[in-house]
């Protein structure tokens, strides 16, 4: 068999992909403002040129030919339907489309779950307030520096460098000596 009939086979199968592609679609992607079944043939046709392309890719003996067809077409058709779906999700970033929740199909515990609010430990707190305390015992330029770093740029090496005018170099050893000192003084605390 060559790489011509073993496509020639897959063509076959077009209905059956077109029909997991649209039940991907309608099942887990389904937008409420996109009209049913909306994107499905492109991702078709996108999957059969994938296809195409992975088969090109596959030295011309019949073993592995055959091998590339078994795990493609035999079974439920697992692989394409994997396929399909991380092109569905390629697709809607690159349109710069977000994918809402279905709430209606998520369940209780998913729903509270997904409602609860993030809590702030009274160990990360109290972690937080070990770091300040131990950041206060610094020499005054580590000190300032860490400072400013953690703050005022909010973690941007770079902005601080161009704003500060201190070089990249010393804002990036200075708060990383700090950082380390940081972590061999709480890496206890932190990890109980």
């Amino acid at each position: 068999m060559d790489k011509k009939q073993a496509m020639d086979l897959i063509y076959d199968k077009y209905s059956e992909i077109k029909h997991i592609v649209y039940q991907l679609e309608t099942q887990h992607f389904q937008k409420n403002n996109t009209k049913k079944g909306e994107y499905f043939e492109d991702i078709t046709h996108d999957l059969y040129i994938r296809l195409d392309s992975d088969l090109s890719k596959i030295e011309k003996k019949p073993h592995l030919i055959y091998k590339f067809l078994d795990r493609i077409l035999n079974g439920q058709m697992y692989i394409i339907y994997n396929m399909a779906k991380q092109m569905y999700v390629n697709f809607l970033k690159r349109e710069n489309k977000y994918v809402t929740l279905n709430y209606r199909l998520m369940t209780d515990s998913e729903r509270k779950q997904l409602i609860q609010m993030p809590r702030v430990f009274e160990k990360e707190e109290n972690i937080y307030q070990q770091v300040d305390d131990y950041v206060n015992t610094f020499y005054w330029f580590d000190r300032k520096l860490f400072d400013l770093y953690r703050y005022e740029f909010k973690l941007h090496k770079t902005n601080m460098s161009v704003k500060t005018r201190i070089s990249y170099s010393t804002i990036y050893r200075t708060v990383k000596r700090c950082k380390v000192k940081i972590k061999d003084r709480l890496k206890d605390q932190y990890y109980e």
